[in-house]
């Protein structure tokens, strides 16, 4: 069965109940964890969360969260993020990723995530995915917080979820005849290379798209407000008036709508699409009369 990778929810304990010698003990050991690996997450993490399920904090403490805050000064979210670091680290260590902080780490989530969901020989062909993806040079030390794999969180999510979809029925492409067979009547290297196949296109796809994202100009910034007044002090004709409106939508809630009316007429000469903010009514006008 796959591992799993999730931080569960906080354990309560209504009032102070003595620990047993061997859990005194244990608690020592973990507290001891903590002391000397603040800044190694992966250990910190799995301590915490070693004390938080077997309820280790009880003798002293009502909650864990107010363990945290006493013991160590941390806070629910911030042991949460250490924690749930240390589950995505314990699920991409087999794949030769070594995350150097709990950013790193949590940058994975949605990776780790897929993968708990694969079977063992699932995860092994992900693991040779990353393995063929990872360049073979490390980073220097002017680099050392760098991902020293350098397979982006995102492509590995793509390789965890192809695994995931080919499932045996699958249909696909024969790597070398092209005809259309089931996945699972192809031999192991031929069912490799339709998985790499698929991880190269999507991966290639993705990658295209954040690079038409980032060429793209940045989105022209408008202060709302002061549009509305240039708007009318510049652009209005004689009798031209700009109205925002907040009318019911018919569902309980309301959408704000900005509009050019003629004030001899009623006819509305220009309006942007309904929104749920003033400012977005103002906005969606401002592209309307572009």
């Amino acid at each position: 069965m796959a591992a799993t990778c999730s931080v569960r929810h906080t354990q309560q304990v209504t009032s102070a109940a003595p620990l047993a010698p061997h859990e005194s003990a244990r608690l020592s050991a973990l507290e001891q964890t903590v002391r000397d690996g603040l800044r190694d997450f992966r250990r910190t993490g799995q301590a915490l969360s070693e004390i938080r399920d077997n309820g280790f904090y009880r003798a002293s403490y009502d909650s864990f969260e107010a363990y945290l805050q006493d013991r160590w000064g941390f806070t629910p979210p911030q042991a949460s993020r250490l924690i749930d670091a240390s589950d995505v680290a314990r699920v991409l260590d087999p794949l030769g990723i070594q995350p150097k902080n709990e950013a790193q780490a949590r940058s994975y989530r949605a990776a780790a995530r897929i993968i708990t969901e694969l079977e063992p020989e699932q995860q092994r062909v992900v693991a040779r995915l990353v393995e063929t993806a990872a360049p073979g040079t490390q980073p220097g030390p002017d680099h050392e917080d760098d991902a020293p794999w350098d397979v982006p969180a995102a492509e590995v999510r793509i390789m965890a979820s192809v695994v995931k979809k080919l499932q045996p029925d699958a249909l696909v492409h024969h790597p070398d005849s092209g005809d259309e067979v089931p996945f699972d009547t192809l031999s192991n290297p031929e069912r490799f290379e339709v998985i790499r196949t698929h991880v190269d296109q999507k991966t290639q796809a993705y990658r295209e798209k954040q690079e038409a994202k980032a060429s793209a100009p940045p989105p022209e910034k408008i202060n709302w407000a002061d549009w509305c007044l240039n708007t009318a002090a510049t652009s209005l004709g004689h009798g031209q008036r700009l109205e925002i409106s907040v009318e019911p939508d018919g569902s309980g809630a309301a959408r704000a709508v900005a509009r050019i009316v003629d004030g001899a007429t009623g006819e509305v000469l220009a309006a942007g699409a309904g929104a749920v903010t003033l400012k977005k009514a103002v906005l969606n006008l401002a592209a309307e009369t572009r």
